[in-house]
This record gives structure tokens, sequence and C-alpha cells, in this order.
């Protein structure tokens, strides 16, 4: 196979994966980011195989888990850190339907891998409120986003090419995938929400959901599990706690507000009425779709111009092998999945 360049265009999880997976297949890569990413590194990374408010399982999750599993381990294993950890989510229940939802579809095959059956534990637990009983799932896990990202920069730099700068779409010529004059074997963006700023791709219908998050300091919630109704509440260490997240479609600041720090207040009381201690607060912005689904491919008009895009909320697990199968595209041995190519724009 003939070695291939790339330059792969944003920082965030999904230009980290594919730049390690064009490495893995052996092809070289340069990796240009702004450093000022505005999703991954606020997201809280929590890897979720279920939907919990239809109660369904997440798109594709039987592929999406064990490859999130194998390639975040892999990471850890090679920069010699820690950041991939299982984790016991704990769903209170808002009513005795959605206890009923739980018991229905844990007896179903498809969802029993991700779905503990319900015990007499699950519905007196009395580490928060618990006024319809609690489920537990299976196969769920946390990544500690601001290690990752450091971690796998570090990482990747000694593999390929990771660049610092703003990038100038001037400095593009789409027809021969060059930059600055140098000439790649293609150029693959992976910006999120600025794909709007992209002068190729910015017809994909991709909007963006901004979301707020706390830090808080509490001495009594759980430490050993994160909890979820309304919000989440996910266990930091040191009796620190990351809640989130709000929604807000269709805007492009990353500014934290008051209205989003008291709509995390409010959505916590349905989990707790204990007293805590907010120490941060951030706000980033999701690159999201109508119908959930990612933008992978290549442009209509310049076959050198590749676009991975519209991971949302679900990035952390999604990436993994998204950009496993968008590399394997990439070098013609296999097919895109349906579901995300541009095709779908056209039907």
């Amino acid at each position: 196979m003939i070695k291939k360049h790339f330059l792969v265009v944003g920082g965030g999880v999904g230009g980290l994966f594919i730049a390690k997976k064009l490495s893995d297949a052996g092809h070289a890569f340069t990796l240009i980011d702004n450093a000022e990413n505005k999703s991954s590194a606020v997201a809280a990374g929590l890897i979720n195989p279920l939907v919990f408010r239809r109660m369904t399982l997440s798109w594709r999750t039987d592929e999406f888990i064990p490859k999130a599993v194998e390639e975040y381990r892999s990471i850890e294993q090679e920069t010699g850190s820690s950041f991939f950890h299982a984790l016991n989510i704990r769903r209170l229940f808002s009513s005795e339907q959605e206890r009923q939802f739980w018991i229905d579809k844990h007896k179903l095959p498809e969802f029993s891998p991700y779905m503990n059956p319900l015990t007499a534990e699950d519905d007196t637990y009395a580490k928060a409120k618990n006024d319809f009983g609690t489920g537990r799932v299976k196969q769920a896990f946390y990544v500690d986003t601001v290690t990752f990202i450091a971690k796998a920069k570090e990482w990747l730099a000694t593999k390929g090419e990771v660049v610092k700068e703003q990038l100038n779409y001037a400095d593009i010529d789409p027809v021969l995938a060059s930059f600055k004059g140098k000439l790649y074997s293609g150029i693959i963006f992976c910006e999120g929400v600025y794909v709007r700023e992209n002068p190729w791709f910015n017809f994909l219908p991709v909007s963006s959901t901004k979301g707020e998050v706390l830090t808080i300091s509490s001495n009594e919630l759980p430490e050993h599990e994160s909890l979820n109704r309304k919000c989440f509440v996910l266990p930091l260490g040191e009796k620190s706690f990351k809640v989130g997240s709000t929604y807000v479609w269709n805007t492009y600041d990353d500014l934290v507000t008051e209205e989003g720090r008291k709509q995390l207040q409010e959505n916590l009381k349905y989990i707790t009425d204990s007293s805590c201690e907010i120490i941060n607060q951030q706000a980033g912005m999701r690159p999201t779709t109508v119908d959930r689904r990612p933008f992978i491919g290549k442009h209509p008009e310049f076959d050198k111009l590749f676009v991975l895009n519209g991971l949302g909320t679900k990035g952390y697990l999604l990436a993994p092998l998204l950009s496993a199968e968008l590399c394997s595209w990439l070098d013609g041995k296999s097919e895109l999945h349906p579901e995300v190519t541009l095709d779908r724009l056209i039907k």
C-alpha cells in the first residue's frame, strides 16, 4: 500500500481519532488545531449505551461500545496515562411507567447486556431522591476529557505532525489538496460547529447546540456512581462533581449564563436537596444534526476534501469507530455506513 499524507483540520475528539487511525493504517498526517476547542474539551465524556428519555439503545451501541473500550485502552497504554474509567450510572426513575419500561426492556436480549435487573436495593436506594425506584446501567464509561485531549495530542506528535495554528482557508487549494503550497493526499475537516465558516462544507446542515455544565463540591453525593434524572451528576473525585447539561439550540456563543446556572441548580433538585458549592461553570458548543447522525464523506465537487462532523452529544462514544470506518473507506477497503453519508442530503 502506498503511504499517503493527510491534513487533518481540528483537534477535537474526531480529529484526534482520525489522526490515530491514519497512523495505525501506515499513513502520515499533519493535524492542525487552534487549541480553542469548545466542544470536546468541555464535554463530560460520558459513554452511555442507553437513551433514557425513550429508554432505547443508543445508535449502533453493540458496535460502538467495544470499539471505544479498545481504542481508549490502547491510547492509555501508549501514553502511560489513565483517563478512561468504567462507570456505574444509576437512573432515578421519574415515574412508575419509566420503571416498568426498564423492567420490560431488560427482558429483551438486545437490552440485557446494558441493563441490570432491578433489585430491592434499587427500589430503596437512599443516597438521592428516590420516588419511583432506580436502575443501574452496565457497560457505561467516563472519559476524563482534559487528560485525554492533552495526552492524545502529545502522543500523536510523536507519530506525525501536530501544529497549533489558526487555519486560513485562503491557504488551501481545494483541487490540489494543498495547504500553504504543500500537497496532501487529502484534507479531512473535523471542525465541529465551525464548519459553518468552511467555504466547501458550510452547506452541511450542522447546527450548534450550546451546553453549560457546573463543577460542584458536595459532602453528601455518592462518589462511586453517576446519578441521572433531569441532569447527570458525574463524580470527579475529592468530593467534586460535574453537573450537566443544558441545551440551547442554534446559538454560537460559548459564554456561561446566569440562566444556565439556575437551570442546572433547579434540575439538580430532582436528584438531591443536599447543599453544594459551585466551583466552576463552563459552556461548550456541540455540532448537531437534525437526524442525530454525523456527516462523513467526500465533497461533491472536490474529491480530495473530506469531512467528519456532527458527532453531537455522544462524540466520545462515536469517534473511535467512525474514524476507523472513515480511514478504511479512504483506503478503499469498505463502504461508509449509509446513515452517515452526505448522500442522504440529496434523498
